[in-house]
């Protein structure tokens, strides 16, 4: 397997940026579904909320992939000290001390496992979407065959 210390720093930045992507798709999800209100007397009394500078939600069909394979990696008990880097680096951006010290390591032990996990996640994202494309073809499948 190969270390994440020999990725390039093209291959770095280009997984920070899709990291970044996720985070952006993630906060914008919200957008499509409101928020259900907590009884009936909230349901009837108007939204106090009046802002109209929501941000657009963008698209992206690698995106749902990239998701169902960070969340299935953070529930596997052997990813846990690398999803723990990764969501302080990338989803709450806290501080890097601050997780190094709690795992004590380096900050750069940091970077390199949030990383690695972010590279784990895109391959297993790719898995995923390849999958999901072979097993939900139209011709063939016998939920989409017509009854004559």
């Amino acid at each position: 397997m190969k270390k994440h210390r020999d990725l390039t720093q093209h291959d770095r930045h280009a997984v920070d940026d899709l990291i970044n992507r996720w985070v952006e798709w993630c906060r914008t999800r919200r957008i499509f579904v409101p928020p259900v209100k907590s009884n009936v007397l909230a349901r009837l009394r108007p939204s106090r909320r009046t802002r109209t500078d929501e941000p657009d939600a963008f698209l992206d069909a690698e995106m749902p992939y990239l998701n169902m394979a960070i969340h299935a990696l953070c529930e596997r008990p052997d990813f846990a000290g690398d999803a723990e880097c990764f969501l302080g680096v990338y989803w709450y951006r806290a501080n890097i001390k601050v997780i190094a010290h709690q795992l004590q390591c380096s900050r750069g032990t940091v970077y390199n496992r949030a990383r690695a996990f972010a590279k784990r996640a895109q391959s297993h994202g790719v898995m995923i979407r390849r999958i999901h494309e072979h097993s939900t073809t139209v011709d063939g499948n016998e939920i989409f065959a017509t009854s004559e």
